[in-house]
């Protein structure tokens, strides 16, 4: 396959520039075997998504040119308290609260045998911005913005680790800037809680149609720690936000929600894992889709309960508006489950918006197309509400508002 022999350049070049440790080579050794998983024969997170593309384009790294300011006010967030990350290099300029972890401490959450997008941004990622968070930066607002400026069609691999301190609570916001930049993106975030701390994860993707963007969240919560997650996507050429959460402390929770639109012939996929490892553990899962046009979606969840995670409770859903003929969705909940005193649940709906309420606003004097309209804002406002920072909550309100008048309604 020609794209890994190009990939295997720039890890040669990477090589020969800098030392490079096991562990990358290790994760560049599982991608170059098998290359992006395009066959996805026996792989279930990626078997409904066309991901031919992905081996057409030659992309590169571009980590010198990273001077790109941002207009923050249009994000409506605080200049304070951010972190940049431009062409797949964080940027870190001091913050009272948080401080910088050595190499040496780190210990990875992720597997990078797990996915081969993780692999290669294990293996050409320029550094890792490892950070732990104190008590000083108790209940403040940590910014993590995202933005391509490259004139190349660019690899990006990013890789940021937060540790919390215990009782510590924080807001994270990740958001992605949409660019005319052609970009592959495979950003990872890896987060531990340590005992009673509590973070509000708020990811928001402002996609472009040269993007293809393949979001890695990994979590680890200990005892009576609380994570609530709540991602937005408006419509990318090929997406994914994947996200895992491993319950290792008794009473952690965590509550993992999102809204995803899809239209003209974009893709995007969801895939949740939460594992219950230990007893007296909670977890919810909601996400809701919006389909219009030929575009795709997919939601692949598991909920894993371990033998001894007694008196553990699970619950997950998925809906989803299929509002034209051409959208597709492919829905796959599942449990799996080895203790018996649980309680766990899921389920997931595809559909189009109620007929009989629809009718009902006609009859009121509103036409079809502005009753559609409401009614899907009402289904995503459900979720967006959900978003624990006000300003960025008001951004995506509008960014949703912006999306609702030009999705086709052609069933």
């Amino acid at each position: 396959m020609e794209y890994i022999k190009h990939y295997e350049k720039i890890f040669s070049d990477l090589l020969n520039a800098s030392n490079i440790d096991n562990a990358k080579q290790e994760s560049f050794n599982f991608f170059s075997k098998s290359g992006f998983p395009i066959k996805k024969k026996g792989d279930e997170r990626w078997k409904y998504l066309d991901l031919r593309s992905l081996e057409k384009t030659f992309y590169s790294t571009d980590y010198d040119n990273n001077n790109l300011t941002v207009n923050f006010d249009e994000l409506g967030l605080d200049k304070s308290n951010i972190i940049t990350v431009n062409n797949g290099v964080p940027k870190y300029e001091i913050i009272e609260g948080i401080e910088l972890i050595p190499n040496e401490l780190y210990t990875p959450i992720v597997n990078f045998d797990e996915d081969e997008f993780i692999s290669l941004n294990t293996s050409l990622s320029s550094k890792h911005l490892l950070l732990k968070v104190n008590s000083k930066f108790n209940g403040k607002v940590l910014n993590i913005v995202y933005f391509s400026d490259s004139k190349k069609e660019i690899l990006e691999c990013p890789r940021i680790f937060i540790e919390v301190e215990r009782n510590v609570e924080l807001t994270v916001n990740e958001i992605f800037i949409s660019s005319d930049t052609v970009t592959l993106k495979l950003p990872v975030i890896e987060m531990v809680l340590n005992e009673k701390s509590k973070v509000f994860h708020n990811l928001v993707f402002q996609s472009s149609f040269s993007e293809n963007n393949f979001k890695f969240t990994r979590v680890d919560q200990k005892d009576n720690s609380f994570y609530k997650l709540t991602s937005f996507s408006n419509s990318s050429l090929l997406a994914a936000n994947d996200v895992k959460v491993c319950l290792n402390g008794k009473n952690s929770e965590c509550d993992l929600k999102g809204l995803y639109f899809t239209t003209l012939n974009s893709q995007f996929n969801t895939h949740v894992v939460v594992e219950h490892n230990v007893p007296y553990t909670k977890s919810n899962q909601y996400f809701k889709g919006i389909l219009s046009d030929n575009s795709r979606a997919v939601f692949s969840g598991k909920i894993y309960v371990e033998r001894d995670a007694q008196k553990s409770y699970a619950g997950q859903k998925d809906l989803n508006l299929v509002m034209s003929k051409g959208a597709e969705i492919d829905t796959k909940p599942g449990l799996e489950i080895y203790a018996d005193d649980v309680e766990c649940f899921h389920g997931a709906t595809a559909g189009n918006v109620d007929e009989s309420t629809l009718y009902y606003m006609m009859t009121r004097g509103i036409d079809k197309k502005s009753a559609t309209q409401m009614l899907v804002n009402g289904f995503a406002t459900e979720i967006i509400n959900e978003i624990a920072d006000e300003k960025l909550r008001s951004f995506v309100q509008k960014q949703s508002d912006d999306i609702l008048p030009s999705l086709s309604f052609d069933l």
